[in-house]
């Protein structure tokens, strides 16, 4: 088996991906690798700079800056931007694969020192809404949380005068945009800088690194080079200036295709270790969430505003147990670094279903990442009525409300009962399947986590009705003991029911590993009493 490309990144730096501290600063080398409808090839640093010096007059090459700079004094400025766009096909050139699984991990912050707009297209097609920062006054404002900022360092070419692209651009920057080195020097402090598609030849990173050590120097946290068949001169050079490299095997022709894998390994992995890094604030879903995630859980995620969570929580998360999923919001879920991206897209993965009140911006947007993610007939969607013509076009369940008075409307609520009841009939089957799947697939952790909780589904169901308990909630051991006295745990005694919870309870709660014996003799048990109780008939 090959190895894979994340198990080359150090400890250290995906602990911090995980919290949410990666800065990605992104070179031209990216650009390269998109798309090109054209013969020509977009040029590299050199080979521009030569473009350049070709339609000057008595003009004798030394560099690229010296060239563009020339461009510039011999042209004026608007000369050198329709020359950039030209040389650089901006318009010829579309996002390529490394771009697209690139703009599909959740970060919440991006910076480049490219001119081009090939990160923003392919953020629009992800869909992921994406707020381009390329003045000093845009750094106080406010951005959606689920917005990623992309923090433009040299401006781009719909920005002339904050381009940053000849001599005397680069010697002023300091003086012109004080604000924004000290910015980037704060994010410096704090996060970890990755760098993608830069070379040491690369200007624009001779003048970021400088920005850097000029402000933090021996303060500065440890930075890195993503790089694909780098050679060892290459890697020692990276190494005197203060940068570790991450060196990819593989051979340059096939740097996009390396980098985009790499790029899905790392919002694979992101994905796979958010949420057991997190706090989760409910019992029944720190349980489910502890399943891997190709696990079959009983959760559903509520995308819903934050005004509207109390009577959520009041009117309908009822309904959902009552019909054996278990509800829950992004606010059960504290994530290291609280980057709301990573935790939204954890939460639908792991979810069986989804229901979504499309009142805001943030819950439609959530909306459309998860119709990307889950099947149709896992999603609900709640509008007002104003919004009606809007949910004509989904092509998901939908149920229309009033106002927030609707709640109280036995109409509405039935809707919404018969959506979760529809549900459950679906999805019985491959729900009381999953233990023995997981069993055969040897997760025995996992199967343990999910027969224990079909087995609370059971007692909530089966059992409560024969107890005479009101309506106060019982804990799982007084279910245990009340279906003893019932006669409906068959010939399996209370103390290895109680035996078999606190192997869950190990298993969620300390990682503690569980065998291939006791996972089988848990799933035998509980399908017995689920047989002898001739249950789930309802399902």
């Amino acid at each position: 088996m090959s190895e894979k490309l994340i198990e080359l990144f150090p400890k250290p730096l995906l602990t911090d991906l995980i919290a949410g501290r990666w800065l990605p600063v992104i070179g031209a080398g990216l650009s390269r690798n998109a798309i090109n409808t054209t013969e020509k090839e977009l040029p590299m640093w050199d080979e521009l700079g030569r473009i350049f010096s070709g339609e000057l007059q008595d003009y004798s090459y030394t560099n690229p800056i010296d060239a563009i700079s020339a461009y510039e004094h011999e042209y004026g400025r608007p000369k050198l931007i329709e020359k950039l766009t030209e040389a650089l096909l901006i318009h010829e050139c579309r996002p390529g694969d490394a771009h697209k699984a690139f703009c599909k991990i959740p970060f919440d912050l991006v910076c480049t020192t490219n001119f081009d707009f090939l990160l923003e297209r392919q953020y629009e097609i992800t869909p992921r809404s994406c707020t381009p920062l390329i003045d000093e006054d845009q750094l106080s404002i406010g951005i959606r949380s689920t917005s990623v900022a992309l923090l433009k360092f040299h401006g781009d070419l719909n920005h002339p005068k904050r381009m940053v692209a000849t001599e005397k651009d680069y010697d002023r920057f300091l003086d012109q945009f004080p604000l924004l080195a000290t910015f980037v020097s704060n994010l410096l402090i704090t996060r970890t800088a990755v760098l993608i598609g830069y070379s040491l030849d690369d200007p624009d990173f001779r003048q970021l690194w400088q920005v850097i050590n000029d402000r933090l120097g021996s303060s500065r946290r440890v930075a890195y080079v993503i790089l694909v068949g780098a050679k060892p001169a290459d890697i020692a050079r990276f190494d005197r200036r203060g940068v570790k490299v991450i060196n990819l095997p593989g051979q340059k022709n096939r740097y996009g295709q390396i980098l985009a894998e790499a790029f899905t390994e790392i919002g694979e992995y992101w994905r796979d270790n958010v949420i057991p890094a997190s706090q989760i604030k409910d019992e029944r879903s720190l349980q489910q969430l502890s399943l891997p995630r190709s696990a079959q859980t009983r959760l559903c995620f509520f995308s819903i505003p934050l005004k509207l969570q109390s009577i959520y929580r009041e009117r309908i998360f009822p309904i959902v147990i009552e019909a054996g999923f278990i509800p829950m919001t992004a606010d059960d879920v504290v994530t290291p670094g609280e980057n709301w991206m990573a935790k939204i897209e954890a939460i639908i993965e792991r979810s069986n279903l989804l229901v979504v009140d499309a009142s805001t911006q943030s819950t439609k947007f959530e909306l459309k990442l998860a119709q990307t993610k889950l099947e149709e007939n896992r999603v609900l969607v709640i509008v007002d009525k104003s919004d009606q013509l809007q949910s004509e076009l989904l092509k998901v369940q939908t149920v229309v409300r009033a106002d927030a008075s609707d709640f109280e409307n036995s109409i509405f609520i039935g809707k919404i009962r018969d959506w979760f009841m529809d549900a459950a009939n679906r999805f019985s089957n491959s729900l009381i399947d999953e233990p023995s799947r997981l069993l055969a697939v040897k997760e025995y952790r996992a199967a343990v986590i999910s027969a224990i909780s079909i087995l609370e589904i059971f007692f909530r169901e089966k059992v409560l009705i024969t107890a005479d308990v009101g309506r106060r909630p019982l804990q799982m051991r007084q279910m245990i003991e009340i279906a003893m006295q019932n006669g409906q745990l068959g010939n399996i005694s209370s103390k290895e029911v109680f035996h078999w919870v606190d192997i869950r309870n190990q298993a969620v709660h300390t990682q503690k590993q569980v065998t291939k014996i006791e996972a089988e003799k848990i799933i035998k048990g509980i399908l017995s009493i689920l047989k002898t109780n001739e249950w789930p008939k309802k399902w």
